[in-house]
């Protein structure tokens, strides 16, 4: 068995050229990159363990492969820190655009460990955002420049896009609008993605709301405020946000949570449609940053 695990690690460490290939949401693609993150060998994905240090060299090869630059500490992808004295590390890549706005793309690599492996929770948002990447490299550049960060230590508190709040390698002031995808593999619990966040008026919601109608098999509950995740420490600062979230009744931090139970034909269409949402935001005429000025993240402090 340790052979067969040793050589499902290697078909991801060496993944090559052909990640730039191909349908970018492709149902198996999807599928191998929540196995891969929420396997056993990887435990949950806790900071600090060894299968957190696998997960997080798995992103980072696979932004190499499409040919995203690193913005983490000393030239890579990796912004190391410290969660309860586990060291771990924010995963951070950019797409250069030709405006000084910038959209950042969030999901959070970590999980609990110790058995809770954590397909949907965030392994789906991680492969979702990495889908996301891919999409976009196969377009025209776009105008605003992508920021795509996996966070770690999401679990202990929002350590990690914490950390990134009071220590940012990229322009934060530039920052127009945060999406985050965590916990997208669950449609099936309640029958609906939230879109949090992406408020009447605000730019998101009013390019959000063009894409909804393509998607008939999406339950999509746009607006409504949300706590408790990576958006947070941005939306304090201000940054307009949309949390693409799906609850889970049944396995939210339990041992359940395995890829066998993930609802993959929402997720896959969840992935296109915050897909199309990031690239119009890359490109829209609206004015984003006068828009972040204005309304913030439009929570009252």
């Amino acid at each position: 068995m340790r052979w067969l695990l040793a050589l499902a690690f290697l078909a991801h460490t060496v993944y090559a050229a052909p990640c730039k290939d191909g349908d970018p949401f492709a149902k198996d693609a999807l599928h191998d990159d929540v196995a891969f993150l929420a396997s056993k060998a990887l435990d949950g994905r806790a900071p600090g363990s060894d299968g957190d240090a696998k997960a997080r060299a798995f992103i980072g090869e696979r932004f190499t492969c499409l040919g995203l630059a690193p913005a983490g500490d000393d030239s890579g992808y990796e912004q190391a820190f410290t969660s309860g004295g586990a060291k771990t590390a924010n995963i951070i890549a950019t797409i250069k655009g030709t405006s000084d706005d910038i959209v950042m793309i969030s999901a959070h690599h970590d999980h609990l460990g110790k058995g809770h492996l954590g397909a949907n929770d965030d392994a789906s948002g991680v492969a979702a955002l990495l889908a996301i990447a891919k999409a976009i490299t196969q377009g025209d550049p776009p105008t605003r420049t992508l920021v795509f960060a996996a966070f770690g230590a999401e679990e202990d508190g929002m350590v990690g896009s914490g950390f990134f709040a009071k220590h940012p390698t990229i322009a934060l002031d530039h920052v127009v609008q945060f999406i985050e995808l965590d916990m997208v593999g669950s449609h099936n619990s309640a029958d609906l993605v939230a879109a949090m966040g992406a408020f009447k008026g605000f730019g998101a919601r009013t390019l959000l709301d063009k894409h909804v109608k393509q998607f008939p098999k999406l339950h999509v509950s746009a607006g409504g405020k949300a706590r408790g995740s990576d958006f947070q420490p941005f939306c304090a600062l201000g940054v307009p946000y949309t949390f693409f979230w799906t609850p889970d009744h049944r396995c939210y931090h339990e041992t359940c949570d395995t890829i066998d139970r993930l609802d993959l034909p929402h997720m896959i269409d969840i992935a296109k449609l915050a897909s199309a949402l990031v690239r119009d935001l890359a490109d829209t005429s609206l004015d984003l940053a006068k828009l972040r000025k204005t309304r913030g993240c439009g929570v009252s402090s």
